[in-house]
């Protein structure tokens, strides 16, 4: 593995576990709980990563399998799946794809269809509005970026839903979370 590789893959590992737990804050303030204790974030917030990271695994090995990516350079390994010498793996790229496209633009997507529209609306809207608008994004940018593994609308419209897969999981168990508390503390009180 290449050190920028490994210096890269540090970074983007903290800034998830970063996110993770101003989550993790964010949601025991709005609860109106006490925040989580040290001892058990230490051990929590590597579980739930691995509930993105592995998905992220499992998706770059078949998308490698799936579509076969093509190098720019010619020489075959500029991102690929388990190349040596890989300056940017494509596991690490979809990874990056997925913390720009929660952080920053789906938010700014629904603001925007919030706004044309002066109303809410259902979260079916939102999901098919946030998959085009990935799919887009996606096909825009590996036209202008040469090192982007993407080479059509489909290969696009894969990646996008898959981000948006990760999501719908990761809000399933959310939603399964708070039904088992609201549960205890209906049976506790």
């Amino acid at each position: 593995m290449h050190i920028l590789q490994l210096i890269l893959t540090a970074l983007i590992l903290m800034i998830l576990f970063g996110l993770i737990n101003l989550m993790m804050n964010y949601i025991s303030r709005r609860d109106g709980e006490p925040i989580v204790p040290f001892r058990k974030k230490l051990w929590l917030i590597p579980l739930l990563s691995a509930f993105i990271i592995m998905p992220l695994e499992l998706f770059s090995m078949l998308y490698a399998q799936w579509f076969p990516m093509p190098d720019p350079s010619g020489t075959g390994e500029t991102l690929a799946y388990d190349g040596q010498g890989v300056l940017l793996g494509f596991s690490l790229f979809v990874l990056i794809g997925f913390l720009i496209f929660e952080g920053l633009i789906h938010p700014l997507v629904i603001a925007l269809l919030r706004l044309l529209l002066r109303r809410d609306t259902s979260i079916y809207m939102k999901q098919a509005v946030t998959v085009v608008t990935d799919t887009l994004l996606l096909y825009i940018a590996s036209r202008i970026v040469p090192a982007i593994p993407v080479e059509g609308w489909l290969q696009s419209l894969v990646i996008a839903v898959f981000f948006h897969l990760i999501e719908w999981i990761l809000i399933g168990v959310q939603a399964w979370m708070q039904q088992r508390k609201r549960t205890r503390a209906e049976s506790a009180g």
